[in-house]
């Protein structure tokens, strides 16, 4: 899709309209959320109705053209409608465009393959979201140790699903009770960790980075010493990447690049470019402790979501995409570094921003400037996730934006 087919002017303050139209049109265009969907977010969605996209780009129904520095919960870090993508999940539909599992498919060969090769990991087990990944690596922990106990970190997020929810921190109060039994200790502290540690241990889940909390980065060689006591304990070492994953902090994978070798890792989130797919990898002593019937997925593997895997890995190596989230990266750290920021932590296309002052009124100010950016559960804290494709000179538009919002706020 090109800025020609929306057939407007582009004003990055939010305020573009379809030429010919007028306010009156356009908001009659704009539909209301259908009562025919169960409301999960409240005040917590993004007051637009969106409508189309290309690369790192958004227009809404009434025609406003916004630029995409939240990724839809950092997913579309090769950006809205590539082509490569779209022309691939198009294929492979008119080619096959279901059977599960029980039969092999040569695209979902293809896509393990890809996949375990650009994260150095043994095996992959397709599945169809972060939350049912972790699931996934859960069960593998408490079964191949024999052990019933998880150590998790404080404001760690590993999804709503009730195993998932046994170790995502805060979430899991409203569903008590939580499955499983799981100890938390803060996300960094080696020395907390050390005394959570014992006999009873299966495995420790936790983010090399902690995304939802505010991109909170823990001290250098922690995750690396975390496996090093996982180990010697006879525990397991999960990485939670959902969000890290797959080139979206400008690695492969963050757990690696820390000096750590998970012994399994969850990633999803981009790794389908979009299409929803996610996957557990597992080293190989870790396949060897897996017996046929013990996981399943209709829908896991499936030909267009494996499809969609394959092109999304080739469209991040061919086309530079981590050397681009990097580039993204270091511009967000120099240019966002304004009067109002305490500091800019984060990595690749992967960045939160802290602030003086709350961090929802700013986020609400940006979008009215044409700035789509996410918060945290830390309140100060902007989350950043754009897509890789995102043009650098933006970064300056998103700093002016930014400063002028916090300026405002502070004059009121």
């Amino acid at each position: 899709m090109t800025n020609g087919e929306h057939d407007q002017d582009i004003h990055f303050d939010g305020t573009a309209m379809y030429a010919g139209s007028t306010a009156d049109d356009a908001w009659r265009r704009l539909p209301t959320m259908t009562p025919y969907l169960l409301d999960t977010l409240g005040q917590g969605r993004i007051p637009v109705t969106l409508e189309s996209g290309e690369g790192a780009l958004l227009w809404d129904v009434l025609g406003r053209t916004f630029w995409d520095f939240y990724g839809g919960h950092a997913v579309t870090l090769i950006g809205q409608g590539h082509p490569r993508w779209a022309d691939a999940i198009a294929r492979q539909a008119r080619t096959l465009s279901f059977f599960t599992t029980l039969a092999d498919v040569p695209v979902r060969s293809r896509a393990a393959a890809a996949l375990c090769k650009f994260t150095s990991m043994d095996a992959a087990f397709f599945v169809n979201a972060g939350a049912e990944a972790n699931e996934a690596a859960l069960k593998i922990a408490r079964k191949s140790t024999g052990r019933p106990v998880i150590i998790a970190m404080e404001h760690g997020f590993h999804g709503r699903t009730m195993g998932a929810l046994g170790v995502t921190w805060g979430y899991r109060d409203q569903h008590a009770p939580a499955h499983g039994e799981v100890r938390f200790v803060p996300f960094g502290d080696l020395e907390a960790f050390k005394r959570a540690l014992d006999e009873r241990v299966a495995g420790v889940i936790t983010e090399p980075i902690q995304g939802i909390a505010g991109l909170v980065v823990p001290p250098e060689g922690w995750l690396a010493e975390v496996q090093r006591l996982a180990h010697a304990n006879g525990s397991v070492l999960i990485a939670d990447e959902v969000q890290s994953g797959i080139g979206r902090a400008g690695v492969p994978l963050v757990s690696h690049a820390m000096g750590a070798t998970p012994d399994l890792v969850t990633v999803g989130k981009g790794v389908g470019g979009g299409f929803p797919v996610a996957a557990l990898l597992l080293t190989k002593k870790m396949v060897d402790t897996v017996r046929p019937g013990e996981h399943g997925t209709t829908f896991g593997g499936a030909p267009l979501a494996c499809a969609a895997v394959e092109v999304t890995l080739d469209i991040l190596e061919q086309e530079g995409m981590l050397a681009k989230a990097n580039a993204l990266g270091d511009a967000m750290k120099e240019k966002l570094a304004i009067p109002g920021v305490v500091t800019v932590r984060g990595d690749g296309a992967w960045i939160g921003v802290v602030l003086e002052k709350p961090a929802k009124p700013i986020a609400a100010m940006l979008l009215e400037r044409g700035f789509i950016v996410g918060t945290s559960s830390d309140p100060n804290v902007l989350r950043l996730a754009p897509p890789a494709v995102m043009p650098i000179y933006v970064i300056d538009q998103l700093a002016e934006a930014l400063g002028l919002a916090l300026a405002a706020v502070v004059k009121a």
